[in-house]
């Protein structure tokens, strides 16, 4: 029951408030393994899933392995399973990584009930009955959460049996050390799917820096990003982008409307930023996907500004409108310049902002934040999990909380003191000045990460002839060593890049590519020719 509490949690933490954002596999499995009394399992299984993971984002509502429930389920099948801590990460990777592919399949059928639900909404709103379109939008979570929840209970039911430690006990050792060595290649395709994402033809000598500072200066993988952020920190100041973000005309004018005599209270304001705060997407639908979660925020303005029934009821049609954009960078600054303008009177102009802003905020907040800030703090979490530190998790989770929390506080409480139009021009500037940054700090951080986390080294060897005092000596030398000599690191390097190129070149799906690194993985390992580390010298 505690498993399938905690997965319920993650499911609305990633929908909704964001404190630590247990959806993450990394802090989703790392909890889960201290539900079932295995915390380094835990710390291992959500590690590696969250680096295969990373560069995978549910833009615009596609859907995605559910590497969260996969890492949940691996953890808690792993934990009944026999043999030593290493041998139960290989199974629940092996476990949790098929899972989280196939458990995809029921994603959409949680979005699907959402958006018939939608429906309903449109008819409370019509009565001007703000209990139901609550209502509705708290029960939209329902299906969400119950797609993920089901599984794992099942698996967590399935696990306080017998039956797995039986299974896994005649599992040959020779698969365990392939999927240990799968599970150290996997990290590549989520660093490729990265890459893919982000400008390398323009970036690509930054990753160098990254590089030359863990394979030759040793340094931790905190120095190289303390490095990234120096060199993104000189970047930005040397070379400035112009704004990318634009308001339409039409909405910078009706921007200038007096607020002299506000109408709304300090009360009302807050009332709106919590409840965009703690359910922003819990009613998401792939017809009018964050619309319903914004109009249940924008009620108690529209209460106090409308006491006309027909104007209140105008008004929550209005911003039952389709809305998309990201939650994290963008919808808070919309929702404080809709407030704003409502209150304005100019309701037209609110409207008509939404659409113009959430667009070209949609893509900043998602470039800044899920593609390049997520994956370095997340990135930087795991390789510490991998390790067995807690302070892995605990870092991603602190990273979340304190300035998730912070940027949407400032973003709405800017954009309803200043108006739209200064809001617009001044967050366009400084987001893509942060958005290129980002970028330069993500490129640096990469270089390093890639040899320090993609582990795979070679196990063959070859004879070597030579002469010594005239007499022929044969020596069995290890094929690494002449690779280090050559440039250390190199196979992980290789890895990626192939790994990139099947993704970018070959334009294979994500899933494909993580089988073929699977399978690839297995095979290599077992029949031990590739190992994650180079075995002890006697």
């Amino acid at each position: 029951m505690a498993l399938t509490l905690w997965a319920i949690y993650c499911t609305y933490d990633g929908l909704g408030p964001f404190l630590v954002y247990a959806q993450r596999p990394l802090i989703a499995g790392s909890v889960a393994g201290l539900i079932v009394g295995h915390p380094l399992l835990g710390l291992l299984v959500g590690a590696t899933l969250e680096l295969a993971a990373l560069g995978v984002y549910t833009y615009g509502g596609a859907t995605i392995p559910d590497y969260q429930t996969g890492a949940i389920v691996g953890t808690a099948l792993a934990a009944g399973a026999a043999g030593d801590a290493a041998a139960q990460a290989a199974i629940g990777i092996g476990v949790g990584l098929p899972a989280a592919i196939l458990l995809s399949a029921l994603d959409p059928v949680g979005k699907m009930v959402t958006t018939g639900l939608v429906h309903r909404a449109d008819g409370y709103a019509a009565d001007g009955n703000a209990r139901g379109l609550a209502m509705i939008h708290w029960v939209s979570l329902v299906p969400w959460v119950a797609v993920r929840a089901i599984p794992t209970f099942l698996a967590a039911l399935a696990a306080s049996g017998g039956l797995v430690k039986d299974i896994t006990a005649s599992i040959p050792a020779g698969f365990v050390h392939g999927m240990t060595l799968a599970g150290s290649l996997l990290p590549a395709v989520g660093f490729a799917l990265l890459l893919g994402m982000m400008e390398l033809s323009r970036y690509w000598y930054l990753l160098l820096i990254g590089f030359v500072g863990f394979a030759y200066l040793h340094l931790p993988v905190l120095g190289i990003a303390l490095i990234g952020v120096a060199v993104a920190m000189l970047f930005v100041t040397l070379k400035r982008d112009e704004p990318v973000l634009v308001v339409p005309e039409a909405a910078d004018a009706a921007a200038d409307e007096s607020l002299a005599d506000p109408r709304l209270t300090k009360q009302d304001l807050r009332r709106v930023f919590r409840r965009y705060f703690w359910s922003s997407q819990i009613s998401w639908n792939y017809e009018r996907m964050q619309a319903l979660g914004f109009a249940y925020s924008m009620e108690p303005v529209l209460r106090r500004l409308y006491p006309e029934k027909a104007d209140y009821v105008a008004g929550l049609q209005r911003h039952l409108q389709f809305f998309n954009t990201s939650v994290l960078v963008g919808g808070p600054l919309i929702l404080g310049s809709s407030v704003a303008l409502e209150e304005a009177g100019t309701p037209k102009s609110a409207a008509s902002t939404k659409v113009a802003l959430m667009g070209p905020m949609a893509g900043i907040g998602d470039t800044v934040v899920f593609a390049l800030y997520n994956s370095i703090v997340f990135t930087m979490g795991a390789s510490w999990a991998l390790q067995g530190n807690w302070l892995g998790p605990a870092f991603a989770a602190v990273m979340v909380l304190v300035p998730y929390a912070l940027v949407r506080r400032w973003q709405f409480s800017f954009a309803y003191r200043e108006g739209k139009r200064l809001a617009g021009h001044l967050a366009a500037g400084a987001l893509a000045r942060v958005a290129q940054g980002a970028t330069v700090l993500g490129f640096v951080v990469l270089g390093g990460f890639i040899p320090s986390i993609v582990k795979v080294v070679t196990t063959l060897t070859y004879r070597q002839t030579t002469t010594v005092q005239g007499q022929p000596v044969t020596q069995s030398v290890a094929i690494q060593d002449r690779l280090d000599d050559l440039l250390p690191f190199l196979l992980p390097v290789l890895v990626t890049a192939g790994v990139y190129l099947l993704t970018v070149k070959a334009r294979l799906r994500p899933v494909w590519v993580i089988g073929i690194v699977v399978v690839a993985g297995v095979v290599l390992g077992w029949l031990g020719w590739f190992a994650p580390s180079a075995p002890a010298k006697s």
